[in-house]
């Protein structure tokens, strides 16, 4: 048997190629099933952040009252420091339960109030407050009440809330 080599390498020739044939580009749309439960399972999770977000922000209601309460306070005063003082309590009844807080007096009081947030009360400015408090015929100091509306400040912005505790 013989081989026409003319014939073979006519055949193998490049003008007898011919272009390959592509499918078409696989599309986008519609998305396998796993696309779908991904995007509901994200879907899940941001209606879950959005929920605790929202339940954060109702809960710090009663801080951003407070809030807002401790700016109306302008004037150094005997009185105005002891309704600041009232302020604080008044939060801590709102952020831990009345039972927790109404048997909270004099160091216990300081004590729990440095324990649950960023501030510290020195022994001076207790001594001072307890002056404020119980001494009538005590004048106190604008420093003493400047240093008292700071303190409620921090306090109120820093304390933890009762699900920390």
């Amino acid at each position: 048997m013989s081989v026409d080599m003319n014939k073979t390498i006519a055949e193998a020739s490049l003008d007898n190629f011919h272009d390959i044939i592509v499918p078409d580009a696989v599309g986008y749309f519609p998305p396998a099933p796993g696309w779908y439960v991904l995007g509901l399972l994200v879907l899940a999770l941001l209606f879950h952040f959005a929920i605790q977000t929202y339940a954060k922000y109702k809960k710090n209601l009663y801080r951003r009252e407070a809030l807002k309460e401790l700016e109306s306070f302008s004037e150094q005063s005997q009185e105005e420091t002891v309704l600041l003082l009232s302020l604080a309590k008044r939060v801590a009844i709102v952020a831990y339960g009345r039972e927790m807080i109404a048997k909270l007096s004099a160091d216990s009081w300081w004590d729990f109030m440095e324990e649950h947030s960023k501030v510290k009360v020195n022994k001076e400015l207790r001594e001072n407050i307890a002056k404020i408090l119980y001494d009538k015929g005590y004048e106190s100091k604008q420093s003493d009440s400047l240093a008292i509306k700071r303190f409620v400040t921090l306090w109120v912005k820093t304390h933890k809330g009762s699900e920390n505790v």
